[in-house]
């Protein structure tokens, strides 16, 4: 079972690679042979391919028995690779020649769909030795290994449902769950600018000291007012009370303040 991610690259993504290698050995040769067999690393460790041989021949046979190695005479040809793979009983062709001088360039079909996906790669120029670790073959071994995961493979597989089945991952689908803005609980949600209340949502903060007893700021109500500000200018209210009080018995009518009146009441 894969131990890495769809999109994750590190050292654990390589693991396999040394036992493969090993298996192989003697038969590499070249630098465009490493690639390949990345390649083949690739398909049969983190999708489940399994490798049915040498050839180029589109029919399949469910009494075909696949492997996990690379099958004799892999690099037989110093011009072209071909390769046959099955997976889910749908037959893939991988192909590799030689194109532009040393450039490599790879194509997977899939016979059933008709799919096809190509790649180049320099050789000459990716791979620095064809011993050694993985690293030491090939230092950008993430990138190259990405750029087969995301070009080569999965442009041609059927549906992302058998990507995410062939690798194994642990994503999970993570159900939408519904927010109650009135749970005070639930995460900040607010666009507006009064953070301190527990009733926060998402619509506009026109009115919100009128509508949310726990918000700041005025709303569209005016407070009581409070006998220590009544001697300061409050416009639209006209305080009242008892009579002999030191608030203004009875209210003013006033909506425009005479001239010369220090009365600042509307």
């Amino acid at each position: 079972m894969s131990s890495s991610k769809i999109g994750v690259i590190d050292e654990s993504y390589f693991f396999g690679w040394d036992m493969l290698l090993k298996s192989v050995e003697k038969d590499v040769l070249k630098k465009a042979d490493v690639i390949l067999a990345l390649a083949h690393f690739i398909l049969v460790r983190h999708y489940k391919f399994e490798c049915l041989g040498v050839g180029e021949d589109k029919t399949y046979t469910e009494d075909e028995v696949g492997s996990e190695l690379l099958p004799e005479f892999w690099n037989d040809s110093d011009f072209r690779y071909r390769l046959r793979y099955v997976h889910n009983k749908q037959l893939y062709l991988l192909i590799g020649h030689v194109v532009s001088g040393d450039k490599v360039l790879f194509n997977l079909l899939s016979v059933d769909t008709k799919q096809v996906s190509n790649i180049l790669f320099d050789p000459e120029e990716l791979v620095k030795s064809v011993r050694g670790k993985i690293y030491t073959m090939i230092p950008d071994a993430a990138a190259v290994s990405d750029r087969i995961r995301k070009e080569l493979i999965e442009t041609v597989m059927i549906s992302r449902n058998e990507i995410e089945a062939s690798t194994q991952t642990d994503h999970e689908t993570v159900p939408r769950q519904f927010i109650d803005p009135l749970r005070m609980s639930d995460p900040p949600r607010y666009r507006g600018q009064y953070p301190g209340s527990p009733y926060r949502n998402e619509f506009p903060d026109v009115g919100r000291g009128d509508l949310d007893p726990f918000g700041v700021g005025g709303g569209n109500l005016y407070p009581f007012p409070r006998p220590d500000l009544l001697g300061s200018a409050r416009p639209r209210f006209d305080p009242f009370g008892p009579p002999g009080g030191n608030v203004r018995s009875n209210p003013n009518p006033d909506h425009f303040r005479p001239p010369g009146n220090d009365d600042y009441y509307m």
